[in-house]
C-alpha cells in the first residue's frame, strides 16, 4: 500500500538565521543551510522518517513536478538521499516528474530572538501540458487508486489544470482511501474529487487560513506572539465546510495556531476538541518552517495506523476522537521539526517525548 503525497510545487529552500532582522539595514547572517522545500516534499520527508522511525505501514511516495536547472537537481538528490534511507524508490521515482522550466527557489529568514519566520517565495516557472500528463499517467501506473492515504499539499505552479488535484485524486485514491488536504487552493474540487472516489476527507491548515476562508479578518501581530481566538476558528472552519458542496466527505477540520493551542471540529457532530502540549520543548525553536507539513504528514500516518488496528482487531471506533488523537501525534511531529533547521526534519525521541505530553481535550459541542 501507498501514502501518497501530491507536492507540486517543489522548491530549494534556502534558510539564513538573523540575531535580529532589520528592514531597510544590513543583515549579517548567524548561520545558513539548503535543503529540500515545498510543502508536498515536506510531508513526504517527515513520512519517510515517521515508516522509518514506527515500522509498518504504507510506504510513502511522492508525486512531484521538479523544475530543471542545479537547483531542481540539488532537490532531487537531497529527496534521493532521503528515500534510500527508508528503503524507498529514490532518484528515479517514476511520480517524480521533471519540467523545463526552473525549479525555484525559496528563502526563510529566522529571526532567532523573536522565533519569528519571514519567508520569500519565487515565482513558479509554467508546467507545460505533456509534462502534466506525463506525471498524471505515472500516478495511474504507479498507484492506481491503491492508496491508502493522500496528502494534497500546497499550491500548485502555472500551467497545471484548475482540476489538477482532482485528476490526480481521481487516479490514486478509491473508496477507503484517507485523504488529508493541506491547502487554500483547488479546496473544494479536491473535496469533491475525494467525495466522488468515496474517500473519507481531513481538511488541516493553520488558523489563520482557515478565518481566510471563512472570509473573517485574522488577528494583528506575528503568528508566534498572538493567538487567534479557539471558538471563532472553530465556528469559521464548521461554516466553511458546511457550505462546500461535497462537504459530506469531510470527516474534521484540523488547525494550528503557532505555538498556541490547536484544534479540532467535526463537521456532522459539532463536536470539538483542543490539542495543546503541557509541557515546554526542551530547547528554543530553532526553526518553524516545515512544522505544518510533518504536522500534515504524522497525522495522517497515524490516522491510517489507529483506523487499520481497529479494523483488524474488530473493535469500534470513535472516528471523530481518531482524527483528534491523530492530529496530536501531528502536532508532536510538527513541534519536533521545530528543534531542527531543516525542513520535516525532526528526532523520533522528541516526538515520542512531545507526544506523551499532548492533551487532547473535549470541548462543548457547537450546534
Amino acid at each position: 500500500m501507498v501514502l501518497l503525497c501530491i507536492g507540486l510545487n517543489a522548491a530549494l529552500q534556502r534558510r539564513v538565521g538573523l540575531e535580529d532582522l532589520r528592514v531597510g539595514a544590513v543583515n549579517r547572517a548567524t548561520d545558513s543551510s539548503v535543503g529540500i522545500g515545498g510543502k508536498g516534499q515536506g510531508a513526504y520527508v517527515a513520512a519517510l522518517r515517521l515508516a522509518r522511525g514506527v515500522g509498518g505501514g504504507a510506504q510513502p511516495r511522492l508525486a512531484m513536478l521538479l523544475g530543471s536547472g542545479p537547483e531542481g537537481d540539488q532537490v532531487a538528490s537531497l529527496l534521493a538521499a532521503q528515500a534510500g534511507g527508508a528503503g524507498g524508490p529514490g532518484a528515479q521515482d517514476a511520480l517524480w516528474q521533471r519540467v523545463a522550466s526552473r525549479c525555484r527557489v525559496c528563502t526563510t529568514l529566522v529571526d532567532s530572538r523573536s522565533g519569528d519566520a519571514t519567508e520569500i517565495v519565487e515565482p513558479s516557472g509554467r508546467v507545460e501540458p505533456e509534462e502534466w500528463e506525463a506525471l498524471l499517467r505515472a500516478v495511474r501506473e504507479e498507484v492506481g487508486g491503491g492508496a491508502a492515504g493522500c496528502a494534497v499539499m500546497g499550491t500548485t505552479p502555472p500551467g497545471v489544470p484548475e482540476d489538477g488535484y482532482t485528476q490526480l485524486l481521481r487516479a490514486a485514491c478509491d473508496r477507503g482511501t484517507r485523504v488529508l488536504v493541506d491547502s487554500v487552493v483547488g479546496v473544494g474540487a479536491a473535496l469533491a474529487a475525494a467525495a466522488e472516489r468515496g474517500c473519507q476527507t481531513v481538511v488541516k491548515l493553520n488558523a489563520r487560513e482557515v478565518l481566510s476562508l471563512a472570509g473573517l479578518p485574522a488577528p494583528g501581530g506575528s503568528e508566534s506572539a498572538v493567538a487567534a481566538d479557539p471558538t471563532t476558528v472553530a465556528r469559521a472552519a464548521l461554516a466553511w465546510a458546511r457550505s462546500q458542496p461535497a462537504a459530506i466527505c469531510v470527516c474534521s477540520v484540523c488547525w494550528t495556531d503557532g505555538p498556541f493551542p490547536g484544534g479540532v471540529v467535526d463537521v456532522h457532530s459539532g463536536r470539538r476538541w483542543a490539542v495543546q502540549r503541557q509541557s515546554a520543548l526542551r530547547g528554543a525553536v530553532v526553526s518553524p518552517i516545515g512544522a505544518g507539513d510533518s504536522t500534515a504528514a504524522g497525522t495522517l500516518h497515524m490516522w491510517c495506523r489507529l483506523e487499520d488496528a481497529a479494523a483488524a482487531a474488530c473493535v469500534p471506533v470513535d472516528s471523530s476522537r481518531t482524527v483528534a488523537e491523530a492530529f496530536a501525534y501531528g502536532m508532536a511531529v510538527g513541534a519536533a521539526s521545530c528543534l531542527t533547521s531543516s525542513n520535516a526534519d525532526f528526532d523520533m525521541a522528541d516526538v515520542r517525548s512531545i507526544h506523551e505530553a499532548m492533551e487532547v481535550s473535549e470541548l462543548p459541542p457547537l450546534i
